[in-house]
């Protein structure tokens, strides 16, 4: 199985990793893109340069200078479910963000970057009524989509369960919520986030153990949902013990 992924960030991140393996197509020319290719061709990986049409063709038509396709290895382990998933966890102070609904890209983009920056082990999504991995979420995630593992799930509330059955507690995002930095953010935390209209569905609303909120003073009704998903990350690592000053 193969991805592609569109942009200098997403290849520089992909040529870094151990185990990369795939094709990089490039158009153009200058200084970022010449490195990229160096440390791939050091790494034993196939550069093809075509032109532009053809580099639009391959990334979908959003490429400028280079596009991946990554074969197998040289991204994050995607489990094939959370059955799998749950089997290989073995840390006790894990992280899940599970997206209820979230359908523009630049949101599911910045989300993963986030969940990059704060070493979340799952993003889960929804296949239905959900932004998927495009060329839009792999640039806007600054390159983060090769390292955070992505899952489709057909139904949210059941991935919530299986997450419970395998020892997370599960907090709902909403303004209405307690604040998220007085609850107990620790052990298995599976973190839920609506869509960016109507936020969480009913049911899902439902599962959850408890709702968290992010104490604001502003004029607006509400953070975007990306916005909120980095702080709550944030705040569910600074509990657990997990940042340090020098990243």
């Amino acid at each position: 199985m193969s991805s592609t992924l569109v942009g200098l960030h997403a290849a520089e991140e992909f040529v870094r990793r151990d185990d990369a393996a795939g094709t990089l197509y490039v158009s153009g020319k200058n200084k970022r893109l010449a490195a990229i290719v160096e440390q791939a061709r050091r790494r034993g990986l196939r550069v093809e340069s075509v032109g532009q049409a053809e580099l639009a063709r391959i990334g979908g038509g959003a490429a400028r200078y280079v596009v991946v396709v990554a074969a197998g290895a040289g991204g994050a382990k995607r489990p094939a479910d959370l059955k799998e998933f749950l089997a290989g966890l073995k840390s006790e102070h894990a992280m899940v963000v599970l997206l209820d609904g979230v359908t523009d890209p630049h949101n599911l983009g910045a989300i993963i970057r986030s969940a990059d920056q704060f070493a979340a082990e799952l993003v889960v999504i929804p296949s239905r009524r959900s932004a998927h991995e495009t060329q839009t979420v792999a640039r806007t995630s600054a390159g983060a989509i090769v390292h955070v593992p992505l899952l489709e799930v057909t139904n949210i509330v059941q991935a919530m369960q299986e997450l419970k059955e395998g020892g997370f507690w599960v907090y709902g995002a909403d303004a209405a919520g307690s604040p998220a930095h007085t609850q107990k953010l620790t052990g298995r935390v599976a973190l839920v986030l609506g869509s960016e209209g109507a936020g969480l569905g009913r049911l899902v609303r439902e599962k959850c153990d408890e709702i968290s909120s992010i104490p604001t003073a502003g004029h607006v009704d509400s953070l975007n949902v990306s916005v909120a998903a980095g702080i709550l990350m944030y705040e569910v690592r600074r509990q657990q013990g997990a940042l340090t000053s020098g990243h």
